[in-house]
């Protein structure tokens, strides 16, 4: 995969707009969005820097202008309002998914910093900045509600090109903390996100072209670097994320939901991923069971098409994790949405006509990838009935699996869920394989793949379900408890299996149900009797 990442800035900086010249006082009490604005707009003029210098500086909504750096220096902080009267609703032209709604309003409107259709922006300095996000007046609950939607968000940029922040602190966000739609040529670096206060708190939601993710540190309550695609004509593509740590209490790395039109050309490397440092809101272990510790991040690596959209050419790689629940969730769904603008756009009841056509997953990549996990929801691939994901490699994985299996749970299928929301709990919170759960794929690669349990797991490690031309080489599986297979087969076909490394000469290696031994080809494997078995 290449991807060509074309960024120009060409702000100019001969001149520094100090926002004290502009009568902005420093007291973190002051009111000063009249004066911080005045800056950008006499900025914009000429092009140049916004300058914040150290201090406390209050503000409601502040309107970026094209050819306008925001610099703010280190122990500067630029703290958003409290109050709700200081976020004024904005008329947004470009129509999306994210403000634009069935009922013809605007909601999630607000923001703290807000900008539409404007060129060569940029954040930078090492201060911080601030979006006041426990303020009582924004403790309105998760957003499935218009007013909670009201929230501001701390930077709301749309339909706007070349984009840069660098090296600041953003924290405490009211709703979520940096929202780009339909953006194109995006530069993230350096940045260290702090975002626990609220509800809906990612780390960063990209809804861009031509985008570099680099050097950043989040850690987050809600997900952590985040994909959305919330206008059916115009993709998300061109996306290069690397040497990251993201610390989340939700997704740390996430693909929709809100995949409309979809995304492609996506290369993720060497990332670290880990629970987040407090836990205001979840509490996995306490509203989940089989979580064994108290804070876990939902999936590690979470790619969802539930909404018409296409993700496609996705290459993951140098992928370090710990403290998740399933390292590895890819599902294509169905929700039922409606296209933009019908009035039953949200509408999923049975019977919704003139649905967003089904989307597809394909051409996913996944290699050198290490986690660690804590719940019986094995990392999984799945699609339904009639829909297949496709293209998918994975190569050099090693996962430690916190196991604990039952013989009940080994033998309960999963349910078909096409219109749920997609998280790993959708098909209940104990999987019947330990490892991976793979369900209506074709054209399948495990290489090189090693798990390994805790505690003692009465299941599979590995389950193929309608899965179509699968190669399964140099794998070291673990030996169930009982006498369950390590490989689970139903209605698959055209498997290869070459050099398996199973530590067992009396326990079936493979399970055969609804699959025909001779869809089946093995080498580098010393048979033995009762090697392979069926139902």
């Amino acid at each position: 995969m290449i991807i060509f990442l074309g960024f120009i800035y060409s702000c100019r900086t001969e001149k520094n707009f100090n926002i004290l010249d502009f009568g902005a006082v420093r007291d973190g009490k002051t009111l000063n969005t009249a004066a911080i604005q005045k800056a950008i707009d006499e900025c914009s003029k000429t092009g140049g820097r916004v300058v914040i210098p150290k201090g406390v500086y209050l503000s409601g909504t502040l309107y970026m202008k094209s050819n306008v750096e925001l610099h703010i220096e280190e122990g500067a902080i630029l703290k958003g309002s409290a109050s709700f009267k200081d976020y004024p609703d904005n008329k947004v032209t470009y129509k999306n998914a994210f403000t634009h709604f069935e009922d013809g309003k605007l909601y999630a409107n607000k923001a703290f910093i807000f900008a539409e259709n404007v060129s060569n922006i940029s954040f930078t300095g090492k201060g911080t900045i601030n979006g006041s996000g426990d303020s009582p007046e924004f403790n309105l609950g998760n957003d499935d509600t218009s007013i909670s939607r009201s929230r501001p968000c701390m930077l709301l940029i749309i339909d706007s090109k070349h984009i840069k922040l660098n090296d600041l602190t953003l924290e405490n966000s009211a709703y979520w903390l940096q929202n780009y739609l339909g953006c194109e040529f995006l530069e993230l670096k350096g940045l260290k996100i702090y975002n626990q206060s609220n509800y809906n708190q990612d780390g960063m939601d990209i809804d861009a072209k031509h985008v570099l993710v680099e050097g950043c540190t989040l850690d987050v309550d809600d997900d952590g670097i985040c994909f959305k695609s919330h206008d059916p004509k115009r993709i998300v593509e061109d996306v290069v994320v690397r040497n990251c740590k993201i610390s989340s209490n939700c997704n740390a790395i996430k693909f929709g939901t809100k995949s409309m039109a979809g995304l492609k050309n996506v290369s993720i490397s060497n990332c670290n991923i880990q629970k987040a440092s407090a836990d205001p809101i979840r509490h996995w272990q306490k509203t989940l069971k089989f979580i064994d510790q108290p804070i876990t991040v939902i999936s590690g690596i979470a790619l969802e098409a539930v909404d018409g959209g296409i993700i496609d050419s996705i290459s993951i790689f140098n992928i370090t994790m710990k403290d998740v629940q399933t390292p590895l969730f890819i599902v294509l769904g169905n929700r039922g949405n409606k296209p933009m603008g019908d009035k039953n756009f949200y509408n999923t009841s049975a019977g919704n006509t003139a649905q967003q056509a089904v989307g597809k997953i394909s051409n996913i990549q996944l290699k050198n990838i290490k986690a660690t996990s804590h719940s019986k929801m094995a990392s999984s691939i799945t699609a339904f009935p009639g829909h297949y994901i496709e293209n998918i490699t994975l190569d050099n994985i090693a996962f430690n699996i916190m196991g604990a299996g039952t013989q009940q749970e080994a033998i309960t299928p999963l349910i078909e869920n096409p219109g749920a929301y997609p998280e790993n709990r959708m098909y209940g919170l104990a999987y019947p394989a330990s490892g991976f759960f793979i369900r209506h794929v074709k054209n399948l690669s495990l290489n090189h793949i090693k798990l390994s349990v805790r505690k003692p797991d009465y299941r599979s490690s590995i389950i193929l379900d309608d899965v179509l031309g699968v190669n399964i080489s140099n794998v070291n599986l673990p030996v169930p408890e009982g006498n369950t297979a390590a490989i689970g087969l139903k209605n698959s076909k055209n498997i290869k299996v070459i050099n398996p490394v199973f530590k067992s000469e009396n326990q079936p290696l493979i399970q055969l149900d609804g699959t025909a031994e001779p869809e089946i080809a093995i080498a580098g494997f010393k048979k033995y009797k009762g090697w392979l078995t069926s139902l």
